[in-house]
């Protein structure tokens, strides 16, 4: 599962600090840093967990946008 969406680029290190502290949840991949282009490569069990992540940090205040769910295992696109 691929999960992409749009931030500001500055908190690129801080999102992929989050997910990695779920040990399991997902792989943040930085796609287009010019445009602030982000993914998260999840399994298909911890899909849902990811999207909760995200949306608590769109809580917190974190300009997090587009977000779109795919089945797809292409790292080097968005």
């Amino acid at each position: 599962m691929r999960i992409k969406f749009i931030t500001d680029i500055n908190d690129v290190l801080y999102i992929n600090s989050i997910i990695d502290s779920y040990e399991g949840v997902g792989i943040v991949r930085t796609i287009d840093s010019a445009n602030g282009k982000v993914a998260i490569f999840t399994s298909s069990g911890m899909c849902r967990y990811a999207l909760n992540v995200l949306e608590s940090l769109k809580g917190e205040g974190l300009n997090i946008k587009n977000i779109i769910v795919e089945e797809s295992e292409d790292v080097d696109s968005y």
